[in-house]
């Protein structure tokens, strides 16, 4: 199971929420990065790790 956290934009001029379904998602063993498209044009990834 992978916990939900609400991303923010980390551009440097930038504190948008980013949307709630991410552009992209990569998912390994370890697990999961997902790609947030901003409406200001930056690209925000997150890390979510696999727990039980």
């Amino acid at each position: 199971m992978f916990e939900n956290l609400a991303a923010r934009c980390e551009a440097a001029e930038c504190d948008r929420d980013l949307p709630d379904e991410p552009s992209l998602v990569f998912r390994d063993p370890s697990g999961e990065r997902r790609a947030y498209e901003c409406p200001c044009g930056a690209v925000t990834v997150t890390v979510a790790k696999a727990h039980a």
